[in-house]
């Protein structure tokens, strides 16, 4: 409906019609005369609350105030009813709730125009009491539109802030549910990784005790090994007798780090310089890089020493140079990389041309047990290990890597001056 249409409706249902406003035009010398005392008198009341005597202890807002109530008490005197009319009384409904007025307020101050204007009117009139009711009755449809036009704008207003409001909490809503989404799969994860450490734990009891009574008969095979050969003349007979030996050595060794992962021992620090450390673990696996036809890239910046222990430094290196070899079965290019980072940390970079890693999986990389290798080619031990080594010396693990595109292992270590504890 529009504004015109809608204002028609509202004077039909009040009967306010052009002999109505005729009669209040008359009041307008006599509303005149007697407007200040009536300012004066409103002024008086709006001191009675405490609302309306908070918002006028501010003198411009009082002044403001005065001259308003002075033109809307004019404006009562044959005012025209367009949409301007319209406008200006559903603005005052608005300041009313801006400024935090109630409705039971400004009703109030429609009721103390009636109180002040009644006998005034009753006065001009008391030679024609019947035009005098007349006027009356007018004033009572006006001061009823105005105050139902600032009712009507009061509510609008006040229901647009309810429903930002309800907006804003429904927002709110849907963070807070995200978030409780977050931390239940975070739980999960640290449920998860709880479960995994208590299971390592188990492995790791298991293990020591299955290292210690392979051990034994091992031992003793290997000495009635070394006593049997003194005693065989056939050279193949002796070649089979080595190659007992060897595979019982080699068998030794497994059991030893075995019972190292499952029992570590405190770790010795000392400052190591990694240029040399670097190059005798990738001395150990020559041969296989030659096998795999891999190229060896070196490239060492100066970088100060780092505080750690040697052993397992070169088992970090050696898990990650072997992940690398195993990445390029068909042959590529190793680089070694030692420099500072833009942060002060000694960094090493482990790159392969490898086949990579798909992208879901990187998160995956460093649980215990997780492989992306074939059935019996990695037990999902060897990244765990890193971390739990680069962790252990104060320092953090980064990964790079895309699907057939290869893989870089990014080794941060304490600078100079950030080196943590002596204790790994």
């Amino acid at each position: 409906m529009s504004e015109s249409a809608d204002l028609s409706q509202r004077l039909a249902y009040l009967s306010l019609g052009p002999a109505d406003l005729e009669l209040l035009a008359e009041l307008r010398p006599v509303l005149a005369k007697h407007a200040d005392n009536f300012v004066a008198a409103f002024y008086r009341h709006l001191l009675s609350f405490e609302p309306t005597r908070r918002l006028l202890r501010d003198p411009a807002v009082k002044e403001r105030v005065l001259v308003m109530q002075r033109g809307y008490l004019m404006s009562l005197a044959g005012p025209t009813l367009d949409e301007a009319f319209v406008a200006e009384r559903r603005q005052i409904g608005e300041v009313h709730e801006r400024v935090g007025l109630e409705p039971g307020w400004f009703l109030g101050a429609y009721a103390l125009y009636t109180s002040l204007l009644t006998p005034l009117i009753c006065e001009v009139y008391s030679g024609d009491p019947e035009r005098g009711s007349r006027t009356l009755v007018a004033l009572q449809k006006l001061l009823l539109l105005d105050a139902q036009l600032a009712m009507e704008s009061y509510i609008a207003s006040h229901e647009q802030k309810l429903q930002y409001l309800t907006a804003e909490m429904g927002r709110e809503g849907q963070r807070l549910g995200r978030a409780y989404e977050k931390q239940r799969a975070e739980l999960r994860r640290t449920t998860q990784r709880a479960q995994a450490a208590e299971e390592l734990a188990s492995i790791a009891t298991l293990v020591a005790g299955l290292a210690h009574e392979i051990g034994t008969p091992m031992g003793v095979i290997q000495g009635h090994a070394k006593m049997l050969e003194s005693a065989i003349s056939d050279d193949n007979a002796r070649w089979r007798l080595r190659t007992i030996q060897e595979q019982i050595g080699r068998i030794s060794k497994i059991i030893q780090t075995l019972l190292n992962m499952a029992r570590p021992g405190r770790s010795r620090r000392m400052p190591i310089v990694l240029e040399p450390l670097l190059d005798t673990t990738l001395m150990f696996l020559s041969e296989k890089l030659a096998q795999r036809k891999i190229g060896l890239k070196r490239r060492y910046e100066p970088v100060p020493s780092v505080s750690g222990d040697r052993e397992r430094l070169q088992q970090l290196f050696l898990n990650l140079f072997l992940n690398a070899a195993d990445a390029m079965p068909d042959g590529g290019e190793l680089c070694v990389c030692v420099e500072m980072s833009e942060d002060n940390e000694v960094a090493v970079r482990i790159t392969d041309t490898g086949t990579g890693v798909p992208e879901a999986d990187l998160p995956r990389l460093f649980e215990p047990f997780f492989t992306t290798k074939e059935m019996g080619e990695g037990n999902g031990l060897g990244l765990m290990v890193a971390k739990g080594i680069i962790t252990d010396h104060g320092g953090h693990i980064e990964v790079n890597s895309r699907e057939g595109e290869g893989t870089e292992f990014r080794l941060l270590f304490p600078g100079p001056g950030l080196a943590s504890g002596d204790g790994i």
